[in-house]
């Protein structure tokens, strides 16, 4: 008879958890000296090439101050289609995007959205929230300050009783197991049958646990983002 399998401890975590902090690290020592060069090239008159280039940095500097966020840059146009293609948002209603930063994800799922449709997207950081509410200018977003541990509440006050598409970009990886589980659990128990989870991140502890929740898992992984990163699609 085989031994049951053991869930993974913490101790068990995949190096690559802690990939945030060994390059954040790297790019505290550069931030100063980046933002010398960006003063003395405003002050002989060059600017920006681009809003882009100044949204970065600010999403840097949040990313710089806040250890909750998982990655250092916004997700690349390579991983966000891989999502939102793999969120198949065709025929969905109610669709609630776990950790929209500034929206780069939450732009493109209601681009795919249906014109009835609503979008529920929390966030927990405040600068990336307000940021939210000011850039993204749609009547279907719901834009949310909160946490998703309590997703079940957050959604019970918008009147929401199910959903048909779970979009993740929160770092799990940052979460205790003990969240993870509540966080899967409550993600569960709110997709309706035959609904999808599609989550994103750079290490594999995940899949364990969502076998645990879903009844299939599928798992792609997108080398065109800083880091790579693995895109994981669950069915209720």
């Amino acid at each position: 008879m085989s031994k049951p399998q053991r869930r993974p401890e913490k101790s068990d975590r995949d190096v690559l958890d802690n990939l945030g902090d060994l390059i954040g690290g790297q790019i505290k020592k550069g931030m100063s000296k980046l933002e010398e060069m960006m003063a003395e090239s405003k002050k002989e008159g060059r600017e920006a090439e681009s809003e882009d280039d100044g949204r970065f940095l600010d999403y840097v500097k949040v990313f710089l101050d806040d250890k909750n966020i998982g990655s250092v840059t916004p997700s690349s146009k390579y991983l966000v289609e891989r999502l939102v293609k793999s969120a198949d948002l065709s025929d969905a209603k109610v669709v609630v995007e776990y950790g929209p930063a500034r929206g780069v994800v939450t732009r493109h799922i209601l681009k795919k959205m249906r014109p009835d449709a609503k979008l529920v997207a929390v966030e927990f950081n405040e600068k990336f929230y307000a940021d939210l509410t000011k850039i993204v200018k749609d009547p279907r977003l719901i834009p949310v300050r909160g946490d998703v541990r309590e997703i079940d509440k957050i959604l019970a006050g918008l009147g929401i009783g199910h959903a048909d598409c779970v979009v993740s970009g929160v770092p799990f990886s940052l979460f205790t197991g003990r969240d993870r589980h509540v966080i899967l659990t409550k993600t569960s128990d709110l997709l309706k049958a035959g609904g999808r989870f599609v989550a994103f991140g750079y290490t594999t502890h995940l899949i364990p646990m969502l076998k645990d929740y879903f009844s299939d898992v599928d798992i792609q992984f997108e080398v065109r983002n800083i880091p790579p990163s693995f895109i994981f699609t669950a069915l209720k």
